[in-house]
């Protein structure tokens, strides 16, 4: 078996997704993974860290991930590999996003939802933030529409609240309804509580679109953040692929790309950008938004648009096309069908994640909505090629 090295820090709870790939395709191959958390020393001292664990485990391949400061140094002769970051040695394979792709993806998300006015809020000095807005406004722009970038400081990627200040006044001279890209999810978080403390309603006035679809982030928002999902399943498949080849003599090129396997939808993109024509209505999706991982049902729903159950009823339908138990059950599949992809054969806390009170309840609904049981499902999405 052979022994692989993996350095990094977290950056955010998504890249979780593409480790758990990492993980499945070393499995294949046998691998054994050897897991070091990159620390906040002096250069030397984290080099020193890496040749002790270089000496006691001999590995036959090295991945390093997105650290901070200087790059570590790898013994000659040991193929390796890095993921997403600035800091790779000269020379070294790189796999990384396609932040083009990110910024295409985003635009395409937020175009047509009854506005002409779009903004991005990117990063100066990351050229992964340059490339996310200039291909959204491009983007937006070929559509004949306005888009207005603005640029944030640098350190605004480590502490993006210090910047709610600045994004509430750039918020102030836009027009409205305006759609707002934001290059990613905890700058979009910060993006959506500038604009509500300016009154501003979701999706009414904004609507709003990040990059890594970070559950802690999205969901953990007053209002759910939508976000364009990196198709973590490829990026470990290259990762273990390019070092394959290396460790059996073959040459990699210097870096490797992979995309997006989708925009998962929350409240901030509603289809229904347009105000709704019953107040209620709105008041009903934002409650089933918010508590949908929570044992709510009809009645709870009803209560929250504070109306009669048939009156709740037949407006919500009008409104949405579909019965307010059918958007609750659908809202707790979503959740789940985002889990199932990152997690192992162990279901046994998705229940309660998603909303359902017992497994048999979740497999039932599941299957009647995919057509296929959550296991054969999960088999699919983690061992096959997304499309």
């Amino acid at each position: 078996m052979k022994t692989i090295v993996v350095y990094t820090q977290r950056i955010n709870g998504s890249y979780d997704g593409l480790f758990l790939s990492l993980e499945r395709e070393g499995r294949r191959r046998g691998w054994r993974f050897v897991w070091l958390s990159a620390g906040d020393g002096a250069p030397g001292e984290e080099q020193a860290r890496l040749d002790r664990l270089f000496a006691l485990v001999r590995p036959a391949g090295f991945i390093g991930g997105y650290v901070k400061g200087s790059p570590v140094q790898v013994p000659p002769g040991i193929p390796q590999v890095w993921l997403d970051s600035g800091t790779a040695p000269r020379g070294a394979a790189l796999v990384r996003h396609d932040n083009a792709r990110f910024g295409e993806v985003a635009a395409r998300a937020l175009l047509g939802g009854g506005t002409d006015a779009y903004a991005a809020f990117g990063l100066a000095r990351h050229r992964w933030s340059a490339a996310r807005v200039r291909a959204f406004a491009a983007r937006i722009r070929s559509e004949g529409a306005r888009c207005r970038a603005f640029r944030l400081p640098h350190g605004v990627l480590n502490s993006p609240y210090s910047a709610f200040e600045s994004i509430r006044e750039d918020l102030r001279r836009l027009p409205r309804p305006v759609s707002v890209f934001a290059v990613t999810d905890r700058l979009a978080d910060v993006v959506l509580m500038a604009a509500t403390s300016l009154g501003w309603r979701c999706p009414e006035d904004f609507r709003l679109v990040g990059v890594d679809d970070d559950e802690v982030v999205c969901l953990s928002s007053p209002i759910p953040i939508s976000s364009v999902r990196p198709d973590w399943a490829e990026g470990g498949r290259l990762v273990a692929e390019v070092l394959e080849l290396q460790m059996r003599g073959g040459r990699a090129r210097r870096e490797y790309v992979y995309g997006v396997a989708g925009v998962t939808r929350r409240a901030t993109t509603r289809e229904s950008y347009r105000r709704p024509v019953d107040e209620r209505v709105r008041l009903g999706l934002d409650f089933i938004d918010a508590e949908f991982d929570s044992p709510i049902g009809l009645a709870d729903v009803v209560a929250a648009m504070g109306c009669s159950k048939r009156l709740a009823q037949l407006r919500f339908r009008e409104e949405t096309g579909k019965t307010i138990s059918a958007a609750i059950l659908e809202r707790r599949l979503a959740r789940a069908e985002v889990l199932l992809r990152r997690m192992h054969p162990d279901f046994s806390t998705l229940p309660a994640m998603c909303g359902f009170r017992t497994m048999a309840a979740l497999r039932a609904a599941f299957k009647a909505f995919r057509g296929v049981s959550m296991t054969e499902w999960h088999r699919r999405e983690r061992h096959e090629p997304l499309s």
